[in-house]
């Protein structure tokens, strides 16, 4: 009689406790990767020289309303770097991926123990009211460092044009439905304590950190050789 041949053994089934601290290890190596690489941004930017940053524009004197209901002028920023941008809360289309990056730029500039602010400015501001800023700002788990701004639109247009040297103008009515209200430039600046323009970025690429962290790392330096 011929015997069965013998059946070789499946897989065995996943020890679900076991993958589950396996992605608790991947997830947390992840976060400390990034958070190095953070830290090697600013610790490289530090150990060098500065660079001396071009001088593109001057920003006039403001008036704006934050969304804590207080006013805030371009004399609350002296002194301190600042990197700036203009969006509105019911943008479909760049302003997430933006406000995104600005969240990031607020999360690293912590370290610098308010030295360093992010400001956004909407360019809509007869629906951005102080309390749908608030809302949005929780969004994006905006801190005391991550100012939101409104102001009139005629001041708007005139710190964007003259001051930022950024593109901004109402869409075209055919175009509001698909496209929102406004058109605005998604640069961001990075301006120093004197409220001059230093730097520009795409601020919806992936790497922006890696660009604006050592300009800003130039830019404290510089102020602090010229106390």
């Amino acid at each position: 009689m011929t015997l069965p041949a013998p059946v070789a053994p499946g897989p065995r089934p996943a020890n679900r406790n076991l993958t589950a601290a396996v992605w608790a290890l991947l997830v947390a190596g992840l976060i400390v990767v990034i958070a190095a690489g953070v830290r090697e941004l600013w610790i490289s930017s530090e150990r060098q020289e500065y660079q001396d940053l071009p001088v593109y524009g001057q920003i006039p004197p403001f008036r704006f309303l934050e969304r804590d209901g207080q006013f805030r002028t371009l004399q609350d920023l002296q002194g301190q770097i600042w990197l700036a941008g203009f969006f509105f809360t019911t943008c479909t289309g760049p302003c997430p991926v933006l406000s995104s990056r600005m969240a990031d730029l607020a999360q690293s500039v912590g370290r610098t123990k308010g030295r360093v602010k992010i400001v956004s400015i909407t360019v809509d501001p007869e629906t951005d009211t102080p309390e749908r800023l608030q809302a949005y700002a929780k969004k994006y788990g905006a801190g005391t460092n991550w100012w939101f701004l409104s102001g009139p639109l005629p001041e708007v247009f005139r710190i964007a044009r003259e001051g930022f040297k950024l593109a901004v103008e109402p869409n075209p009515p055919e175009a509001v439905a698909l496209n929102g209200k406004m058109l605005h430039s998604t640069k961001i600046a990075l301006v120093d304590g004197r409220g001059q323009v230093r730097a520009y970025y795409n601020g919806t690429e992936e790497d922006l950190l890696a660009r604006v962290l050592p300009d800003v790392g130039n830019l404290l330096r510089e102020a602090g050789e010229k106390r």
